[in-house]
């Protein structure tokens, strides 16, 4: 008994080794996805590094709510100064080899914010930066930083490395990861890079930060430091996720990019670095400032998932892991002895940009990078690419014409091929080839099935939009399982309708001529924009191309079709030659063969062989079935024939047979060559697209909340569910109908969840800002809730402090695009931020004394002088009714780096203080205006942020207790609690 071809292209072989192959591949960048790599069994597997101890300092940074705003911020900023001194101590570190830095000087003054602000903001920070130098052994010798001759024009021996991240916390977070595993890094890696035995080449400069949550202004204030001509590159870790794995978001140039190169559990992707620089990702980190304002050359290392704790109760220690700590440690140790150990002239030379302003540390290279199964990490660089994307888009249609053309030239090119002449000018019709057959059904299906899995994803976004918040792999399965068994249907019944050898060929064709034309934007984008996450299209285009190739190449074993044409008009003159011989050997007793071939062939040829009616030629004696018949050569001879015709055509030869009802031509193509093709469209396509894929998506699925558009997620899954299921789909129709029939279920199924499910758990709560107003003129207290209004409005039916009060909800006017805001009066929760009265006495009564401000303006001018003060708060601003068009504030005129007062001026000035009792001096200046009064007005606004305390901010105690368990709450702005006085001058 023969056995079949374990890789034919049978149903059996094509549905079972691609379903393996895609449970093999799937079911482990799931469990990467999902997981982080263990942390090691010895916490102290490099000597320097201690995974314990800076887990326990993880749990003192993280013990309380630390924004900058709040007195717990001086105990961290305090803490983290006697932990340095206790390393130096510990490492018997010298104060020339480690120097440590309180910067209580550094102020800078903006009139511009470089991120995030819909309109221009004038900025007064001071800083309280902690910053660390360790020498390296390049560096030169004493105190150079305080040399007058330091500046960015100047390398200072071959250039230093700057590691940074920010000490405070939201504060509605305990910063437990955004950024206290950051901080703990940094404090690990000084340990580390102090130690004699592991001093590093280039000298390190560690950055703790403050102030980064209210708009990066802590790494703003580096500019004015010493420090900041001698670092030449940098490393910035964040936290916009709460836990998973560290995520190399974006860096600036293939060579830094290298030093991460090597890390044992690499992740991240060119693609989020080009997702900031296109502006489709709104959040930022200190990443632009370093890079952006200071020309330093860098990469920007942060979790980014889950979502739904980022800057939540639940950014706790509780919630995080030591894995996830290891995975940034260990990484950044990696990076930094990348950067610290570069001996060579990599970042040292003339800028790109030749700015003179900036640190002259070189030319860098863009890069494209990628982790594969976050064991390996790819890296090249964009121009690579480019010339690869040139090449193909030149040369691959060219190779496919030329080997077309080969192919024709030779008469085996059966594309497009409806018949051929067996004889040159004969008369005789074509024989059929059937050879267009299949042409338009893959951009049918593709259309067809793509235009339902797109539809699904508008379906959800109008029923159910959030559910994708907490049940992203229901959506991912629900749109995976119908363009799955849409395409598959339709190509399936096609087939059945319309059997075809050449479906396989024209479904690679389309696909390369969708790669190709993706190719083309491609290449524009990244020789005019210098994008590279269309790496992924480069290798889609490349396995397309050497799929298209073989199925030319495979046409190589198949007849020419003027051969093919003859054996057909031969085999149809000898049929027609042989029934038009009379029937005397109707005579003679038929053969054993015929025999056997007549009871095989009873159902076909039978009927057509059957007795005819009597005529003149009829024997008069015989016709029956005798068997002792006379044999005559005649009769022997044309046995012989119909014997040989029968057999040509006999279904149980499957030797050079087509397969079922396929051309006849199609006999001789090799049955093993698609397994071949699928090798080189499947594994390596799967896997860029299904990491990449959750990965996105997961970055992106409670971006909701935010205010973010709630029908990306479900577009994004929609696009990568039809690319992840494309390699796949050239060889779909022979596929059996078991796996479609179990996708189709599933597709029902999760259908049926992701339309009735509520989006929201404990473990993925819905995030709804929050923010308690109070006018400090009326005493009026207002309780504010900002999200999707009929989550807002369920929410706020809990609170005791709501019931029975009037909701007013609104779009106009919310800080957040896409949201609501629905507020209620607060009279019965009034904020106690500042202790002017004794308890029992009511809050309301001290409102007034929360703010204090003098203003100075003498008669007729166009300018005055502001003297704010305001207890307990180290954070406020002043609102102008109509633009100023200049502002100094404790004599600092803005720096120009960051930006000059634009032409239309300035409404608003925010203000930052170092202590708590130095009043702000504000001097501003405006246009006069014509036939109207010289003076202006506007409000003077102050926040209170912190709420470790109970009973500082009541309404926020009460929402975090009676909210719904699946609800979370986050700060709205700066400030948990605002409150305003009017001006006018």
């Amino acid at each position: 008994m023969a056995v079949s071809n374990p890789i034919g292209f049978k149903p059996f072989a094509v549905g079972f080794w691609t379903t393996i192959t895609y449970l093999a591949l799937l079911i482990p960048l799931l469990v990467i996805h999902e997981t982080v790599p263990l942390p090691p069994s010895n916490p102290t597997l490099y000597s320097g590094l201690n995974l314990t101890k800076s887990w326990l300092d993880l749990t003192v940074l993280s013990r309380d709510y630390h924004p900058f705003n709040s007195r717990k911020n001086d105990e961290i900023h305090d803490w983290l100064l006697l932990e340095l001194e206790e390393i130096k101590k510990r490492n018997g570190t010298n104060d020339s080899s480690m120097v440590v830095f309180a910067d209580d000087v550094s102020n800078i003054t903006t009139a511009n914010s470089i991120f995030g602000a819909s309109s221009p903001i004038g900025t007064y920070f001071e800083g309280t930066n902690v910053i660390v130098y360790i020498r390296g052994k390049d560096d030169p010798q004493g105190h150079w930083w305080e040399a007058s001759s330091v500046s960015s024009d100047k390398v200072i021996g071959k250039g230093g490395v700057l590691i940074n991240a920010h000490y405070d916390s939201v504060a509605s977070g305990y910063g437990a990861t955004d950024d206290g595993m950051g901080c703990v890094t940094v404090m690990a890696l000084i340990d580390y890079f102090s130690r004699p035995e592991n001093r590093p080449q280039r000298g390190i400069v560690a950055l703790l930060n403050n102030n980064e949550e209210d708009g990066l202004w802590g790494a703003q204030a580096f500019i004015h430091h010493p420090l900041l001509p001698f670092c030449h590159t940098f490393l910035n870790l964040e936290g916009a996720g709460a836990g998973g794995r560290a995520n190399l978001f974006r860096t600036t140039d293939v060579e830094v990019t290298n030093a991460y190169r090597g890390t044992k559990n690499p992740f991240g992707t060119v693609i989020s670095s080009d997702a900031f620089s296109l502006g489709a990702i709104r959040s930022n980190t200190d990443y632009i400032v370093f890079n952006g304002v200071f020309g330093l050359r860098g990469l920007d290392m942060a979790f980014y998932r889950p979502r739904a704790r980022y800057h939540t109760n639940q950014d706790d220690a509780a919630h995080a892991s030591r894995a996830s700590l290891w995975h940034m440690l260990s990484s950044s140790l990696h990076t930094m002895q990348g950067l610290s150990g570069d001996t060579g002239q990599t970042f040292i030379g003339d800028r790109g940009d030749g700015d003179r302003k900036k640190v002259w540390n070189g030319r860098g290279n863009d890069g494209v990078w990628f982790d594969i199964f976050g064991q390996g990490f790819a890296l090249f660089e964009l121009r690579t690419m480019f010339a690869w994307s040139l090449t193909l888009l030149i040369a691959t249609p060219l190779i496919l014409l030329g080997l077309t053309y080969v192919l024709m030239r030779n008469d085996k090119y059966y594309f497009f091929s409806a018949g051929r002449s067996a004889y040159e000018g004969s008369d005789l019709d074509p024989v059929m080839l059937g050879g267009r057959k299949g042409l338009f059904r893959f951009p049918f299906a593709l259309i067809v099935s793509g235009a339902l899995v797109v539809g699904s994803a508008y379906l959800i976004t109008k029923i159910n939009p959030l559910v994708i918040y907490s049940n992203e792999y229901t959506v991912w399965a629900m749109m995976i399982s119908l363009f799955y068994f849409v395409f598959w249907t339709i190509m399936a019944g096609a087939n059945f309708a319309r059997p075809s050898a050449l479906h396989r060929g024209y479904s690679i064709f389309w696909l390369f001529t969708i790669a190709w034309c993706i190719m083309v934007v491609d290449t524009v984008f990244e020789d005019r924009f210098r994008i590279a996450a269309g790496y992924i299209f480069v290798f889609f285009h490349s396995a397309t191309f050497l799929a298209a190739f073989l199925a030319l190449l495979e046409l190589c074993a198949l007849p020419t079709k003027t051969s093919f044409a003859q054996q057909v008009h031969d085999e149809h003159e000898v049929r027609d030659h042989i029934s038009a011989v009379p029937h005397a050997d109707d005579l003679m007793s038929p053969s054993r063969d015929e025999l056997d071939a007549a009871e095989d062939d009873e159902d076909g040829d039978d009927e057509e062989e059957s007795q005819s009616a009597p005529t003149e030629t009829t024997p008069l004696v015989g016709g029956g079935s005798g068997d002792n018949r006379r044999t005559t050569f005649a009769t022997t001879y044309r046995r012989s024939i119909s014997a040989f015709v029968n057999k040509t055509t006999s279904p149980e030869s499957e030797k050079g047979q087509p397969y079922e009802y396929e051309q006849r031509w199609s006999g001789n193509l090799p049955g093993w060559l698609w397994i071949l093709q699928f090798l080189i469209l499947g594994p390596f396509l799967i896997i860029l697209f299904a990491q990449n894929g959750l990965t996105l998506v997961a970055s992106v699925s409670q971006t909701g909340a935010d205010g973010s558009s709630l029908l990306v997620p479900y577009l994004m899954t929609a696009f990568f569910s039809i690319f992840l299921i494309l390699p796949i789909t050239p060889f779909i129709h022979r596929i059996t109908h078991h796996v479609p029939m179990v996708l189709l279920l599933v597709f029902i199924a999760t259908l049926i969840y992701n339309l009735a499910a509520f989006p929201f758990t404990e473990d993925s709560r819905y995030k709804i800002y929050f923010q308690n107003t109070v006018d400090l003129d009326t005493g009026i207290s207002r309780v504010n809730y900002v999200g999707l209004e009929d989550f807002v409005k369920q929410t706020i039916a809990e609170l005791p402090s709501a019931m029975g009060k009037e909701l007013n909800c609104t779009s106009e006017g919310s800080s957040r695009p896409g949201l609501t805001i629905c507020s209620y009066d607060g009279s019965d929760v009034p904020p106690n931020v500042v202790k002017t009265y004794p308890d029992g006495v009511p809050p309301q009564k001290g409102f007034g004394s929360w703010l204090d401000f003098n203003i100075t303006r003498g008669q007729d001018e166009t300018k005055a002088r502001f003297e704010i003060h305001a207890k307990d708060s180290r954070s406020c601003a002043i609102m102008f009714k109509k633009p100023i068009s200049s502002f100094t504030i404790n004599g600092n005129q803005p720096d120009e780096r960051f930006g000059n007062v634009p032409e239309e001026g300035l409404t608003r000035i925010k203000l930052y203080r170092r202590n708590w009792t130095t009043p702000w001096i504000v001097d501003v200046q405006w246009e006069a205006e014509s036939d109207a009064s010289t003076g202006i007005d506007g409000n003077i606004v102050c926040s209170w942020d912190d709420v470790n305390m109970p009973g500082t901010i009541p309404a926020y105690d009460e929402g975090i207790k009676y909210a719904p368990r699946w609800v979370a709450l986050t700060k709205l702005t700066s400030g948990l609690c605002e409150g305003s006085k009017a001006f006018k001058a």
